[in-house]
């Protein structure tokens, strides 16, 4: 439709591709996810995020786990952590996450305490 109206103009086959990877990156129809389907997607710290399918409930056909909930390197390449001194020994390869307040139960995500309320209530 856009071709046929702009015939002579120049920047419609690129404003059709750029229209087509947008919704590539943001509509998933075999999983009936977009960006109107959550109400926030932002990170996985205040919100679940990438959790409310990496959550080791969600399997593939084989019955194999999707990412662990648990693996924060499944996504993250933790360069340097901790505080102070800790921060000028970065690691180029990745290294494991140390959850700041101490260790955490694996079956938990980020979002099980992280959750944009009060702390405690």
């Amino acid at each position: 439709m856009l071709r046929q109206k702009y015939q002579a103009a120049e920047e419609v086959a690129p404003t059709i591709a750029a229209v087509q990877r947008v919704y590539q990156e943001n509509f998933f129809p075999r999983m009936k996810a977009d960006w109107r389907t959550y109400p926030n997607n932002l990170g996985h710290k205040d919100w679940p995020g990438c959790f409310r399918c990496h959550d080791d409930k969600h399997r593939t056909v084989d019955g194999n786990l999707t990412v662990r909930s648990s693996d924060c390197t499944a996504c993250h390449t933790i360069l340097a952590q901790g505080r102070a001194e800790e921060l000028t020994k970065i690691a180029p390869q990745g290294m494991e996450f140390k959850h700041p307040g101490g260790e955490l139960d694996p079956e938990l995500t980020c979002s099980d305490c992280h959750n944009g309320g009060i702390q405690g209530k």
